[in-house]
């Protein structure tokens, strides 16, 4: 996976730098940018780690409790006090949680749980930091600010974790292609241009489709069930989700 996405983060870069060649502009760089970094690749590195060991469908809906955990940071850090139905959202997703991974049962986390775990907070950091440093870059300049440090830290920790090779073959560079414009550059540039107008909040309700879509092709595809106090518990978590945004 890290070598995949020093790959994905590589032609993020390129077409970062002939945007800013074709636009005759110098990218300017912030601290709040490269922290929003650093959170980028925790995000994508938990969430990889934390596949190895639990389902993809699993994986989304844990990692769709970022948006609960939003209003958490911003009152942790900034002093917001979150609305009701926000604490309600936190209640929601805590329960629903303990019931997708058995916790309720007394059935202890799993590392894959925990790795995943990690993923959201990763993921609802950069929501709200990202709502900050917006304030200071344009959109392009935030989107470059965390391709940087995630490339780096990608390039870095794959010979640590054991992986360095990686076939160059056409499929593998088309993936890395597609999701290095459209999945990186694309959705990091529409994230930071939305953030400048709406709250992280609400900024965070896009995220909500992903888990929803990720369990209709993790059935389709991987032949992923959860059984029906799991699907409860992913109910849960979505209505959390919705509260929260």
């Amino acid at each position: 996976p890290m070598p995949f996405l020093f790959l994905r983060f590589l032609f993020a870069l390129l077409v970062l730098l002939m945007v800013y060649a074709f636009r005759g502009a110098k990218p300017k760089f912030s601290k709040l940018g490269m922290l929003a970094g650093l959170t980028v690749f925790a995000g994508y590195a938990l969430q990889m780690e934390g596949l190895t060991g639990i389902s993809a469908t699993k994986s989304a809906f844990i990692t769709g409790l970022n948006v609960s955990l939003v209003p958490i940071f911003e009152f942790m850090f900034f002093g917001r006090r979150p609305k009701v139905r926000a604490i309600l959202a936190i209640a929601l997703g805590i329960l629903g949680l303990a019931l997708l991974t058995g916790a309720i049962h007394g059935i202890p986390l799993t590392t894959g749980d925990l790795l995943t775990i990690g993923c959201a907070v990763a993921w609802a950091l950069q929501i709200v930091i990202v709502d900050r440093a917006v304030k200071g870059l344009e959109p392009i300049d935030l989107t470059l600010n965390e391709s940087i440090p995630t490339l780096l830290l990608a390039a870095a920790s794959s010979p640590l974790v054991g992986e360095f090779d990686l076939p160059l073959d056409s499929t593998v560079l088309m993936a890395a292609l597609y999701t290095g414009v459209l999945a990186t550059v694309l959705a990091f540039f529409l994230q930071a241009w939305a953030q400048r107008v709406i709250s992280p909040e609400s900024a965070a309700l896009g995220l909500m489709a992903e888990p929803v879509f990720a369990y209709l092709f993790s059935w389709l595809i991987l032949g992923e069930m959860l059984a029906p106090l799991q699907l409860l518990g992913a109910i849960l978590i979505l209505v959390s989700i919705l509260l929260a945004s």
